[in-house]
């Protein structure tokens, strides 16, 4: 297994050496490794990473969620941590997406692998606030409407909170 998990370009659908499929038996290493929804060449695909990996979004998202991570060795025996490689494309239209992320998690819910990552909704909020982009509140604010969120209302309000924090707004 890949020291940062199996959640790997190695074995992402998007990378052109695997032709559209996912997992390791895919990977044609004759084809260099590219991103295709990134436009990134991948030159160590077995130690990158996204958010839009197959096992973080099984329903095909080609719409890039946050930036692409490489694992980081940082002891004897290789284990290590995730750090930013390449930041975020940012167009009107991801920015879109990450908004109805965020508006909607449970229509966009990770299908639970979690191995040094976290939800697409948690990568959404964060490159919304990376790009100081305002309109995360709105859509914030918007999930916490939702009927039948009582139960999860002061948690919302809280991220919130968080959220105009980090956007230097005062309250």
């Amino acid at each position: 297994m890949p020291n940062g998990g199996t959640d790997c370009c190695g074995t992402c659908w998007f990378n052109r050496a695997n032709e559209g499929k996912r997992g390791s038996a895919h990977h044609n290493r004759d084809i260099s490794s590219h991103c295709e929804i990134r436009q990134l060449d991948i030159p160590n695909p077995f130690y990158t990473y996204c958010s839009n990996h197959p096992y973080h979004r099984p329903d095909r998202d080609p719409i890039p969620i946050g930036p692409v991570f490489t694992h980081v060795a940082t002891g004897a025996l290789g284990e290590g941590n995730r750090e930013v490689w390449q930041e975020s494309p940012d167009t009107e239209e991801i920015r879109k997406h990450l908004l109805e992320i965020v508006s909607n998690p449970e229509e966009h819910r990770d299908k639970g692998y979690h191995f040094y990552t976290s939800p697409a909704y948690f990568k959404a909020i964060e490159q919304l606030i990376d790009w100081r982009d305002e309109r995360v509140i709105s859509a914030l604010e918007e999930l916490a409407r939702h009927p039948g969120l009582d139960k999860a209302r002061p948690s919302i309000d809280g991220t919130i909170q968080l959220v105009r924090n980090r956007l230097g707004f005062d309250d």
